[in-house]
């Protein structure tokens, strides 16, 4: 069980979560004005036109791990857990700076399955 969280670590989580969104929605829009300067290049490279797409479509998954710290802190404010989800297994969310999160070995053994 997880100890409970002190209102110093509920607002620093807040002040992480909202630089990670932050540089989330800047990565979002940079990779989106080069998927854009791309197709206006002659010839298009279509590969790299893809490539901007996919960093796009990775830089998205900010969305899931936010929501794993609005829950975690949602919990820690109410003391309401939040819903099951089907892939509660899989979740530990982000850590905060200077908590130890999944190391490379394990992230790697993680989508190897």
């Amino acid at each position: 069980m997880t100890p409970p969280m002190t209102p110093q670590q509920i607002l620093a989580e807040i002040d992480h979560l909202r630089r990670e969104l932050a540089a989330a929605a800047d990565d979002l829009l940079s990779a989106a004005e080069q998927g854009l300067a791309l197709t206006r290049a002659q010839p298009m490279d279509a590969e790299a036109v893809t490539a901007s797409f996919h960093h796009i479509l990775a830089a998205c998954s900010f969305q899931d791990l936010a929501d794993q710290r609005i829950d975690r802190l949602l919990t820690a404010l109410t003391g309401r857990k939040a819903p099951p989800r089907p892939d509660a297994a899989l979740l530990n969310g982000p850590a905060m700076a200077g908590e130890t999160g999944l190391n490379q070995s394990a992230a790697d053994a993680l989508l190897a399955r």
